[in-house]
């Protein structure tokens, strides 16, 4: 029962985090800084998570970083030529798990 508190606080910060921007900017879903986050934040966070990806990969021992590399240039070209975000997600992570069993 001494869970239950935690529980309760963890539902209430989600459920917060998930429905007060819609009350906040309901009047406001035209105003210009919420259509230019609308249309670059997704490519902002895939660049944060490339980055944080990368972090720590020592390009001085075997293999070089060559594993994350590849996806990374994999999952960029993919991309830009179908279009496709489960097949630009999934085929690198896939193929970055082969790798990291033979490499």
């Amino acid at each position: 029962m001494e869970v239950l508190p935690y529980i309760l606080v963890a539902m209430l910060a989600t459920m917060l985090t998930r429905f007060l921007p819609y009350f906040l900017l309901k009047k406001r879903s035209d105003h210009w800084v919420l259509i230019h986050l609308q249309k670059n934040m997704g490519l902002l966070i895939m660049i944060i998570l490339v980055i944080y990806s990368l972090k720590f990969t020592n390009f001085e021992i075997y293999p070089y970083g060559f594993n994350q590399i590849f996806c990374v240039i994999l999952a960029l070209v993919l991309q830009i030529y179908t279009r496709n975000a489960l097949l630009s997600i999934l085929t690198p992570t896939i193929i970055y798990m082969i790798l990291l069993k033979f490499l």
